[in-house]
């Protein structure tokens, strides 16, 4: 399927580099490497130093034990989420795809991703969004990190409510992402290692919240890759 939804794209109008033009992918080699900034072995949520990205024991309740970003929401990255979610440049997926990977790869080897055998699992986008852009950008860039790790996907959170989050302040943030997931496939997730993606993390709600949910459906670990962090 996104095979098949690159090709169309491609063809109709061929991805240029958001930053230096160059035809061929949303964000060229170049440009990722002088402009995305790593982010760093930090805690996710209050921002210290942390090994390997593990989040730190003030901020652990009902967080993922690992939160891997790769950059700061701020200039070409911010640009590179805007025309993926705003402006129907779909493909724009597949370049967050592999800078995420790429920062997955800079915490794990090859042989601890494989004995992790992560199930990656996006966090559910709200339905009344996915209309507005015709899309669920997260399930779509769940897919692209799934071509480039090689690991499973599959659609395992379901969202309760509608509510939008952007703009809210941090305390009502927090209060609207308790209760509000539940899972849809329990059977194929406990016992499972699971990498929860999504593009942007602000307060850290909607991944607390999920995380909650994924653990008390019996899911052995709960990590994350994240492209950017809203500073």
């Amino acid at each position: 399927m996104v095979n098949l939804l690159e090709a169309v794209i491609g063809w109709v109008a061929p991805p240029q580099c958001i930053s230096c033009g160059v035809e061929g992918t949303a964000l060229c080699a170049a440009c990722s490497t002088a402009e995305i900034i790593p982010y760093g072995e930090r805690c996710w949520s209050c921002g210290a130093a942390s090994q390997l990205g593990r989040t730190c024991p003030s901020c652990r309740k009902s967080a993922p034990r690992y939160v891997w970003i790769s950059t700061s929401y701020e200039d070409t990255a911010k640009k590179l989420i805007n025309v993926y979610k705003f402006s129907g440049r779909r493909v724009a997926g597949s370049s967050l795809a592999q800078v995420m990977s790429q920062t997955l790869g800079d915490f794990l080897t090859q042989a601890e991703l494989t004995k992790l055998n992560y199930l990656i699992i996006p966090i559910p986008t709200a339905t009344s969004r996915q209309r507005q852009r015709g899309f669920d950008h997260g399930k779509l860039l769940a897919k692209f990190l799934s071509r480039q790790t090689g690991l499973k996907t599959i659609d395992a959170l379901g969202r309760l409510g509608q509510t939008r989050q952007l703009g809210a302040r941090r305390d009502v943030r927090l209060k609207q992402a308790e209760g509000k997931y539940y899972v849809r496939l329990p059977y194929l997730i406990k016992g499972r290692n699971i990498l929860l993606v999504d593009d942007v993390v602000t307060t850290g709600a909607t991944l607390r919240g999920a995380t909650k949910t994924l653990r008390q459906a019996g899911t052995r670990r709960v990590d994350a890759l994240i492209f950017a962090k809203r500073l």
